[in-house]
């Protein structure tokens, strides 16, 4: 199924040509962003639409047009807004400097999260020009494409450290990181074990707090508390099950950590807006 290489692809494109696009609709399984990280950067391009992205503990909008470039590590996730289409970029930033020490040394205190810069950039700002251009070049593999990627996104780079502007303090950037990384454990933790009951004093010890403090803080920093977010994890996954096999629902829920299929409808509704029954209708 082609929405289900999204997630499950762990490298993204070859080791040849690290770069993968992906067009992201309401029929794809994972259309709403749930917070993680990766280890590669990712840009987001907004074709129509907004898309409320969460980032590193901090809400943006990203409106038609506009694009975020996001650094490896940083912790994202987001909802579609207003019909939104998105694409998203995502590419090794090591292999596309590899070949230049230069630009690898201008960058290298941003992808050790040393510093930072402002990641959101205008329709009409040349960095948003450069996204778009790469992420047409990917869908639409013209001949060439393979030197249109790297050059236009090296491109982009170039003209986002031309604009001093665009970049935060080292301190700013250094407390943030500081704070999201505490809660990096909580989310592994969850993706290995949500098909299994999980209470909040679990998630609490992943990250050595007490419960009260660490719902409060991990809502702070991921925009959910912990019990949506489980439950969001376990609704995804779900979708993903229902768009890629015959598994009658009931068995999906309990392979997802709904031990009520009753519960297990009443959640999917409030975040699909439609029954397990009716997703399944759609065309995949």
């Amino acid at each position: 199924m082609k929405y289900i290489e999204y997630r499950e692809k762990r490298e993204h494109g070859t080791r040849e040509f690290p770069y993968a696009c992906y067009r992201v609709t309401e029929n794809f399984p994972r259309y709403n962003m749930i917070p993680h990280w990766h280890n590669e950067c990712e840009i987001i391009y907004v074709r129509s639409g907004y898309f409320e992205l969460f980032l590193d503990g901090h809400t943006h909008r990203i409106d038609a047009g506009c694009c975020s470039l996001i650094i490896g590590g940083s912790m994202h996730g987001g909802t579609p807004k207003d019909n939104c289409r998105y694409d998203c970029l995502v590419f090794d930033m090591a292999a596309l400097l590899k070949s230049s020490q230069i630009c690898t040394l201008h960058l290298q205190p941003i992808i050790n999260h040393e510093r930072r810069f402002i990641t959101f950039f205008s329709a009409d700002s040349e960095p948003a020009k450069d996204a778009k251009a790469v992420i047409d070049a990917m869908l639409e593999k013209e001949p060439g494409y393979e030197f249109t990627v790297p050059g236009r996104l090296l491109c982009m780079l170039g003209h986002i450290v031309a604009r001093q502007e665009h970049y935060q303090s080292g301190e700013t950037a250094a407390s943030d990181i500081k704070k999201v990384r505490r809660f990096k454990n909580v989310i592994s933790y969850i993706e290995q074990n949500y098909r299994k009951n999980i209470t909040l004093e679990e998630l609490a010890n992943e990250c050595g707090m007490n419960r009260n403090y660490f719902c409060r803080a991990f809502k702070e920093y991921t925009g959910k508390t912990p019990v949506e977010y489980l439950n969001y994890f376990r609704i995804e996954s779900a979708c993903e099950l229902i768009a890629s096999t015959d598994e009658k629902l009931i068995d999906i829920a309990m392979k997802c950590g709904f031990n009520d299929y009753s519960y297990f409808i009443k959640v999917f509704k409030s975040m699909k807006g439609v029954t397990p029954r009716d997703y399944c209708r759609r065309s995949f």
